[in-house]
Parts: structure tokens; C-alpha cells; sequence
């Protein structure tokens, strides 16, 4: 088995006798388990009169088997240790996947055994399990990807598989009986989850011999029966499904433009990776690039190529664009030019030196992946395995180890317009039918004529051109001396306006670091129109910055610049061997930014256009959105930065620009493969170079606003979708640790009851849960429900009466189950960081929220265990009377809805409430 340089984990691969396939990995720094099981099935094999039955098989499995026959059992005992689980249902495969404390491993795989063999597939069940289906069904009908989705399946070969309804709703399974529908999911049941068909990973800090003992004890009962021989799949499209355009009409403003080429299944040349030179430089942004081009003409914003379904006989490959309107309108241009970049390629592109260095970048990325956790690990190697040879699992992904220029060019020969599938995405087209379940206005007619002639005789345009080498790649990948002084962050810098710290990696011993410089601005104090042209200009320096760069973030040297409450931040990641110099030069961009009308005009319509399309988010991501901006001084809402994003102007934005780099204040953090005089000369060169150009200042608080204790306030969030929603918001009364302990503990003591008897024994919604929401590090805990079929006031009143009888809940748990779920969440909160990435990030908030000996984690997780009944009761009782506890009621109603008959302090002016509101520092 091939393995990566810094790969720390031991593997052993198994065959039981029923033929299951399994791969252990001993995972020695994890304090969990994981497990995932991935099965040759998905919505392919949902028989035609009952398409989704798939989907309704992967929810019943955790509703009751022979041996834990209440719902839910294993998700309450993974919840109870720690753990979580979930599921997916693909096209041709399922998977399920959990992870758990690893003391919990061998009980938890033993009920994860039995649900995967043993489902009671009950007719009661299933009933209640329809309607959440059918609410997930009813949630998705406002969701443009699965809109646009179903013009895709409505538009291949109806007699391929991927044609079906993959979801189902109550409207196909009403059309059986209960009993009926047992009988299709016990056949399929049987038909499908046969160990021959599954691959099973297992992830664990226990030795590997001890994971193969509880393999073989508890997988080896999954079915042995042999798999029937599938029959092969037709193709995927007609004939006169190819060579095509689709007129097809968004719900939210969009202007996006799909080319697909149908490709036969690419699995097979996973050791050559054909499609992945040619998506590199179709995908490329750098000068010269289609990409570069287009933007030069004020006709596209962002490309991608190489996605597309994939399947086991066929494979899409789409060049997706952002259009802008001038785009939308040359979009027969715009192919021109593609298909000229195409043909640039075929002359061009197909070069052994440029698969070398794809080669070397993808040896390099999977060297130096970033550690995942074990349930990613479990998840991702079990699909892995049902893809490729043994020893390819683990690199399957990265690895090419030949040259095939013939294949390239096979696939480059079918990249024509008589092969090609055009998707217009845009408000304004023609349609003449509505795709069946979404009601997706579409229209499919055939290329012109004079269109498919130009298409063929395309000649190379002289303002394309394909990328150089790539000068990024690093040199050194041997890990410096690490020096015993930085281990823990140690501020080398600490002056008027800039303070930079520093911390070396001791542990993951990678070439790699992180950088985060956060930039406090002054200006964001003067309001919300600072805030919106905010947006503009970090949109607008991130585009450059992609262009400019492109060829760093090729080479694994990542960098993302965005907007925060504060200010600004840059924030770069990957290979330390040039990395400081990358952020050097970028800051200086930064700082010194020009910007044409162009690119203004640009960033300002993508970003109104992503604040209008903000309106349109489902119910329950409009009250989380409301809340934080509620609870939090700097932020604004959608509605009131519209109009100003409508309105800004580029003279504007230069005014703008200047206010907010006139006065500020970094806070930067260096941790990873660096020396300390290196870091100490960056620093240096920071404060003498860049910094002297600007003003200094104080860093801006990030205050949150105080709920009135024993007080609830109401808002009323208008929406455009059908569903009701509500998000009950409690805040805790101090940001003290016990506080936060209590917050935290008594969230993952309600969250799983909460869930099962709002979700699955009442049926309330698809949308259930609850969480903990701290705001500007002040803590809080929310519980919400989206339902399309109960209102406000009911979901009101449920999550009332569930809180009313929290305490009892708490009351009678056992000593034992009470002790487990502590020791469970303090094991979470004092646990081992998993990769370099989440290390720096931890570090990085801890400097941010000034626990300057990077020990708040583990002083919560202390707390925790010294937590007593009493304490967690008193918490409960006071949470539902609202004693000490500011709250907030956040709901959405369904148009023609009256208003919320509910008692509390009606929140009618958002900026008067927060203008005269206390704010908690």
C-alpha cells in the first residue's frame, strides 16, 4: 500500500469470510473511533415504481433493528460518548459512518453492526419516517441545485438510471401501504447490503490486532450471500441529447453558464488521471488564461472545469462560468473563445514537462495532506475502496505515475460541440416547460446550425495563451530545527497598532505553516455604509489577488482575504518556503490597491447580487443570520446594506478606501516549519516597510449586545419560502468559565432528546436541532425547527414544553449515563488538535480572545467534570424561567399568516434596539 512520507497511522487490510473488505487504520495520537461503511447501492437501484426508496432505506436503518429496537439508538449512544453518525445515498453507492470516544468503540460497532443487518423496517415507522422525507423534499423545492438537477435528469436517457426521482416524497410512497412498502425495503434490503458489496474502514487508536478482533466478532454476521452480476448500464445520453442547449430559469438571481462534454467512465485511468492536465488549464486564472480574458472583457467573474457527475460508464465534464450581464449577452462569444482555448490545448497543452509537474505537486499534496480526522478518514477510505486497487486507497486521489499523452488527446477529441451539452442559466430566457417535483422552467432545442459550424472552424485567439512553468514550487521539504523557546506563541512584536506573534510546530513536523494578519480598521465604527463598500473592495482585492497569484495557490501556497466585524484579514497557509515573501508582496497590494470601473462595477453587482439572493436562503438560515446581527454591534443586515451596494459608486469606494486603511491595527501569527529569525525578520520587515504608510489605532472591541435578564424579545424575520421556522435564543449570564462549561454541557444533554422527540416522534420538520451559539465569545445556546405544515406558535409551544420538563430529564438520568456524557465532552474540548491547520487555528483564536496561556480549553474541560447534578438542574430550571437568562424569539411565517400571538418585547427597529441596548464588553 502506498503511503504518504508523514503518514503516522499503521493500515491492514482483511477479507472476512463473508467476503467483506475492510481496512484498519491505528491512528496512535486519536482519542476516537470511527468506523464507515460504504455500499455498492444508491438511488440506482430504486425500482421504478417507487424512486426513493433508497433514501428511505438509509433513514430507517437507524429507527430500530432486532437488537436496539427504539429509533435512534445508536446516535444516543454515540451522543452519550462523544460520537456522531450520519449517512448519504449516492447514485450508485450508500454510505454510513460514525465516530465515538474510543472507549465507546466496541459497543458502539456492535449496535452499528446490527442496524446496517438486522432493520425492523416497521409500518409505523416508516409512515412517520415519510413525512421527513417528504419535508426534506419540500425544503429542496426552493434549492436551485436541485432544481437545475432535475432538468439534468429529465433531459438524459430515460431508460438510464439516473433519470429517477433520487428523493422520493410522501406523494410516491403514498402509493403503498405500509406493509407493502416493508416488503420493497426488506427485498432491497436483502438484494443489496451483502458484505461481498460493502467496504468497511475502521479508524481507531487501539492496536490493530484489537480492531481486527472486533471486526471479525461483530462484521462477520453481515449477509454472505453472493451479489447477482448487475447488468451494464445504457448510455447515459441519446443522440439527440447531445449537441444541445437548455434554457433554464433560477429562482435567485444568478447568470451562470454549464458547458458539458459526455466522457465515457474515467475510473479506470486513475494511475494517468487524464482529465486532470486538461482541467488544470482550462481552470487556470493567471494571464493569459480564458478565465484572465473573459474578465478582461467585462463577460465572466469565476470559472471551474473538471466537475461533473461520474459514474460506472460515464463521466461529465463541465467548464462552469459566472457570467455577468454583458456576458450573459456574448455567451456565443464566449464559447468562441473556449473552444479556441480548447484547440490551443490540443497544439499545446499535452506536454510530458507539464504532466511532470502535475506529478511532482500531486506527490507534494499528498506527502504533506493535512491530517484528517478519523471519521473523514473512515468515510473517505471506505467509498475509496470500492474505486481503486489495494494499494492505491490512500493516493488514489493524488497520485499519477504515467504519461498517456494518447489518452489526453482521446478526451480532448470528444470535447466538440457535437458532443457537448450548453446549460444558460439566466432570469431572462425562453422556456416552454417545467421540469417535473420542482417546477424548473427549461427549454432543450439543438445548437444552431451557424453556431455549430463557427464552433468547428474555431481558430486560436492571440490574446490566449497557455501558463509557464510554475516558479512556486518548493524547494525545501526537509522541516527546520525546532527551537525549545516557541513552542507555545511567544509575541516577538508588540508596538502602537501592531503586535505579531510566533510559535513553531513541534508536533506534525511538516514544511508547512500558517499566517494570519487581521487588520482592525477604525472606520468600522462609522457604520453600515463603511461595511458594504467593505464587501466591494475585499471582493474586488481577493479577484486581483487570485490573478495574480494564481500560480503560488497551484503550488500549495493557499491565501484567502476577506472581510470580518473589525476589519479585514489576510490569512495564507501551505509550504513555509516562500510564504512569507508571498504575504509580503500582497500586503503591500493591498495597501496600496488601484481598482478600474470595471472591476468596481464588477464586485458591486456580484455582491448585491449575493446580499439579494441572501433574502431567498431557507427560513431557519434567515433567523441565524438575524441573530447575529442582533447580538452583534458591527454587523448589519442584508436589507440594510442593499441599498447602499445599490447605490455606491466607484468615487465612493475610493473615499471609502481610504477611510478604512487610514487608521488600523494588526494583530498577526505566524506557527509552523519556521525558524524564529525568519519570522522575526518578517516582522520586522512588516512594521519598517508597510506598516509606517498607515496610522495606528487601538484595536475595536467586539462587544456583544445583552439581553435583558429575564426578558424574551421577539423578531418577526419576513421570508420569501413556504415554511415556518423558529429559533428559540437563550444568553448565558457571564462569559466566566463555569458559565461557559454550563452552557455547554447542559446544550449536549438536551440536543439528542431534543432532536428525537421534535424530529423523530413528532415529525415537526426536516430542520431539528439545537446548538451551542457563542457570539463575540459570550455563550448561548439555541434550539430551532423549520416545518412546512405546523405554525410559529405550535413550534413555539413544543420547544417550550420540551424545556419545561429539561430538568427532569436531567433528574433522572443515571449517575452513569450523566458521568459518560461529561467525560465525553470534556475529552472533545481537551483533545489532541488533528492536523497543523486546526493547531494554528486554535492557538489563533486563543490570541484573539487574550487567553494568553492557551489553556481555556482545557481549564472548560476541567469544569466540566466538577459539574454537579444540582449545578446542571438550577441551569435548566433557570433557562426555562428566564431567571438570570436574557432571551430571544426569533420567527418566519408563511405569507397570509397572522402574526406570532406570543408574549415578549416585539423588536421593531433593529438599529434603534441595538443603538440603545447595553452592550456586554
Amino acid at each position: 500500500m502506498i503511503i504518504s512520507a508523514y503518514d503516522r497511522c499503521r493500515y491492514r487490510r482483511l477479507i472476512l469470510d463473508n467476503g467483506l473488505r475492510l481496512l484498519l487504520a491505528n491512528d496512535p495520537d486519536s482519542r476516537k473511533s470511527a468506523a464507515s461503511v460504504t455500499i455498492a447501492m444508491g438511488h440506482f437501484q430504486d425500482p421504478d415504481d417507487c424512486q426513493g426508496l433508497a433514501h428511505l432505506l438509509e433513514h430507517l436503518l437507524f429507527l430500530g433493528n432486532e437488537e436496539n429496537p427504539s429509533p435512534n439508538h445508536l446516535a444516543d449512544t454515540l451522543a452519550s460518548n462523544g460520537g456522531h453518525v450520519n449517512a448519504w445515498t449516492g447514485t450508485e453507492q450508500s454510505s454510513f459512518y460514525f465516530d465515538v470516544l474510543s472507549n465507546a468503540f466496541e459497543p458502539a460497532l456492535a449496535q452499528f453492526s446490527a442496524m446496517l443487518s438486522q432493520p425492523l423496517f416497521l409500518p409505523a415507522t416508516i409512515e412517520k419516517e415519510i413525512q421527513a422525507i417528504d419535508a426534506e423534499f419540500k425544503l429542496k423545492q426552493q434549492d436551485d441545485l436541485r432544481r437545475l438537477y432535475q432538468v439534468h435528469k429529465e433531459t438524459c436517457n430515460p431508460t438510464h438510471p439516473f433519470s429517477k426521482f433520487s428523493v422520493g416524497n410522501a406523494e410516491i410512497f403514498g402509493r403503498f401501504n405500509g406493509v407493502e412498502l416493508q416488503e420493497k425495503l426488506r427485498a432491497m434490503h436483502a438484494e443489496h447490503y451483502r458484505a461481498e458489496n460493502m467496504t468497511i474502514c475502521l479508524v481507531s487508536d487501539l492496536s490493530l490486532d484489537d480492531m481486527e478482533g472486533l471486526a471479525r466478532r461483530y462484521l462477520s454476521g453481515l449477509s454472505a450471500k453472493k451479489q447477482a452480476v448487475a447488468e451494464p448500464l445504457p448510455p447515459l445520453y441519446l443522440p439527440e441529447q447531445l449537441g444541445v442547449i437548455l434554457n433554464i430559469v433560477p429562482l435567485k438571481t444568478a447568470r451562470r453558464m454549464i458547458v458539458s462534454f459526455a466522457l465515457p467512465d474515467v475510473y479506470p485511468y486513475y494511475r494517468s488521471k487524464p482529465l486532470n492536465l486538461i482541467s488544470h488549464l482550462i481552470g487556470d486564472e493567471g494571464p493569459g488564461s480564458l478565465l484572465s480574458r473573459l474578465k478582461g472583457l467585462g463577460w465572466a467573474t469565476s470559472l471551474s472545469a473538471g466537475g461533473g457527475i461520474q459514474g460506472s460508464n460515464f463521466k461529465d465534464f463541465n467548464i462552469n462560468l459566472q457570467l455577468t450581464e454583458l456576458g450573459a449577452e456574448h455567451w456565443q462569444a464566449i464559447l468562441g473563445l473556449m473552444f479556441s482555448y480548447l484547440q490551443l490545448i490540443r497544439q499545446q497543452g499535452v506536454s510530458a514537462w507539464r504532466f511532470e509537474e502535475r506529478r511532482k505537486f500531486g506527490q507534494m499534496a499528498f506527502d504533506f495532506h493535512d491530517k484528517p480526522k478519523p471519521v473523514d478518514l473512515a468515510s473517505h477510505l471506505s467509498v475509496q475502496m470500492q474505486h481503486f486497487a489495494d494499494d492505491w486507497v490512500l493516493c488514489g486521489d493524488y497520485l499519477m505515475d504515467h504519461f498517456e499523452p494518447e489518452l489526453i488527446h482521446r478526451m480532448l477529441d470528444r470535447m466538440t460541440a457535437q458532443n457537448m451539452r450548453l446549460k444558460l442559466i439566466l432570469p431572462e430566457l425562453q422556456t416552454d416547460r417545467l421540469a417535473a417535483w420542482y417546477a424548473t422552467p427549461y427549454k432543450i432545442f439543438p445548437l444552431p446550425a451557424k453556431l455549430l459550424q463557427g464552433l468547428e472552424n474555431t481558430g486560436l485567439d492571440p490574446h490566449l495563451s497557455l501558463p509557464s512553468a510554475n516558479d512556486y514550487l518548493s524547494v525545501r521539504t526537509t522541516p527546520v530545527e525546532v527551537e525549545k523557546d516557541y513552542l507555545t506563541p511567544v509575541k516577538l512584536k508588540d508596538e502602537e497598532g501592531f503586535s505579531f506573534w510566533f510559535a513553531q510546530d513541534n508536533e506534525f513536523k511538516q514544511p508547512k505553516g500558517e499566517l494570519y494578519l487581521s487588520f482592525d480598521s477604525a472606520a468600522v465604527l462609522h457604520g453600515e455604509a463603511v461595511s458594504a463598500y467593505k464587501r466591494i473592495w475585499t471582493t474586488m482585492v481577493q479577484e486581483r489577488l487570485s490573478q495574480d497569484y494564481y500560480q503560488a495557490m497551484i503550488a500549495g501556497l493557499h491565501f484567502h482575504f476577506y472581510a470580518h466585524q473589525g476589519g479585514f484579514s489576510l490569512h495564507t497557509s501551505g509550504f513555509t518556503d516562500r510564504q512569507f515573501d508571498l504575504a509580503e508582496a500582497m500586503l503591500e497590494q493591498i495597501l496600496s490597491f488601484r481598482f478600474s470601473e470595471q472591476e468596481f462595477e464588477q464586485a458591486r453587482l456580484r455582491q448585491w447580487q449575493a446580499m439579494q439572493n441572501s433574502l431567498l436562503n431557507k427560513p431557519v438560515n434567515r433567523l441565524f443570520t438575524r441573530l447575529s446581527v442582533l447580538l452583534q454591534p458591527l454587523s448589519f443586515s442584508p436589507v440594510s446594506l442593499l441599498p447602499i451596494l445599490e447605490q455606491a459608486s466607484s468615487q465612493g469606494m475610493k473615499e471609502k478606501q481610504r477611510e478604512i486603511l487610514g487608521a488600523l491595527h494588526l494583530e498577526s501569527f505566524a506557527y509552523g516549519d519556521w525558524p524564529s529569525r525568519q519570522a522575526r525578520d518578517f516582522s520586522n520587515r512588516i512594521a519598517g516597510k508597510i506598516l509606517h504608510k498607515v496610522t495606528p489605532t487601538k484595536s475595536i472591541a467586539r462587544n456583544v449586545i445583552a439581553l435583558e435578564e429575564g426578558r424574551e424579545y421577539l423578531a418577526e424575520v419576513p421570508c420569501q419560502a413556504g415554511d415556518h421556522a423558529v429559533l428559540q435564543y437563550f444568553q448565558t449570564p457571564t462569559a466566566d468559565v463555569h458559565d461557559i462549561a454550563l452552557t455547554i454541557l447542559t446544550e449536549q444533554l438536551l440536543a439528542a432528546p431534543f432532536f428525537n422527540q421534535l424530529r423523530t416522534e413528532k415529525q415537526l420538520g426536516y430542520l431539528v436541532g439545537s446548538g451551542y451559539m457563542p457570539y463575540n465569545q459570550h455563550p448561548g445556546m439555541g434550539f430551532y425547527i423549520q416545518s412546512p405544515n405546523h405554525t410559529p406558535e405550535a413550534l413555539v409551544s413544543e420547544i417550550e414544553h420540551f424545556l419545561q420538563q429539561a430538568d427532569l430529564r436531567v433528574q433522572t438520568m443515571p449517575e452513569e449515563e450523566l458521568n459518560a456524557i461529561k467525560a465525553g465532552v470534556a475529552k472533545q474540548l481537551d483533545s489532541k488538535d488533528n492536523s497543523l491547520s486546526m493547531r494554528s487555528q486554535r492557538l489563533w483564536l486563543a490570541i484573539g480572545n487574550k487567553d494568553w496561556h492557551f489553556d481555556q480549553q482545557h481549564r472548560l474541560s476541567e469544569q466540566i467534570l466538577t459539574l454537579s447534578r444540582e449545578e446542571i438542574l438550577t441551569f435548566c430550571r433557570r433557562l426555562y424561567s428566564g431567571q438570570k437568562f436574557g432571551s430571544l424569539l426569533l420567527y418566519s411565517r408563511q405569507s397570509g399568516q397572522q402574526k406570532l400571538a406570543h408574549s415578549g418585547t416585539m423588536i421593531e427597529d433593529l438599529p434603534q434596539f441595538k443603538a440603545t441596548a447595553r452592550q456586554i464588553r
